[in-house]
């Protein structure tokens, strides 16, 4: 009986010290709730400034948090686009980069975040070296995710003449596999942006680009 009673004095000696991690799973779930709500609230409030207190205080509270990171991007992508190419939209543009880079840490294959990117670096007017190399890591992860299409088409109209000729084959094949709907868009795309790079029109099949070339 004694060795009992001095058995329970120990686990009761060892709950008194360390009761607290008794609480550390409420605690992790509290803190995670209160990160994905400042992240709700950014993706909410309106892109009208070059900073969100919702996304700063979520990313501050969790760097790692892609979700965080990649809305908070859209949302200074949104703002940055409606600004005039000066310092401070690239300034943005930059940030937008960097938050995708760090929204690819956490979920390296996610390809909607090397999309974002790839847009970012469009804005930014990269290199065609830089491009390639995005556009050769969005295919290579999503070989056949259609519901990349739409924005990966227009991102490659738009920075046409910076993909390989391997690169554009493989959006002339895509459109051509493309739902009827989001072909249709891209055709429009390339009547506007015609005039500024008839390539769209000679680089690519005549059959596919008639009604928009002509």
């Amino acid at each position: 009986m004694g060795r009992n009673l001095i058995g329970g004095s120990r686990v009761a000696g060892v709950i008194s010290r360390y009761w607290w991690l008794i609480l550390l799973p409420a605690l992790f779930a509290a803190y995670l709730a209160l990160v994905s709500l400042l992240t709700e609230l950014g993706k909410a409030s309106d892109t009208d400034s070059g900073t969100s207190p919702y996304f700063e205080s979520a990313l501050t509270l969790a760097p790692w948090h892609s979700d965080a990171a990649a809305s908070y991007a859209s949302y200074l992508r949104a703002y940055a686009v409606t600004l005039p190419l000066d310092a401070e939209r690239e300034a943005l543009l930059e940030r937008v980069l960097a938050l995708y880079e760090r929204a690819m840490e956490g979920r390296p294959l996610w390809p909607y975040y090397h999309l974002g990117a790839f847009d970012a670096e469009y804005l930014l007017n990269r290199s065609a070296e830089s491009i390639q190399a995005r556009f050769d890591r969005v295919t290579s992860l999503a070989p056949n995710e259609r519901g990349l299409d739409r924005n990966l088409l227009e991102l490659s109209l738009y920075s046409w003449n910076k993909l390989r000729s391997d690169q554009k084959q493989w959006v002339v094949l895509r459109l051509q596999k493309t739902q009827g709907t989001i072909r249709r868009d891209m055709l429009d795309i390339i009547k506007e942006l015609k005039a500024y790079n008839l390539n769209l029109c000679t680089e690519m099949p005549w059959k596919l680009v008639r009604r928009a070339c002509q």
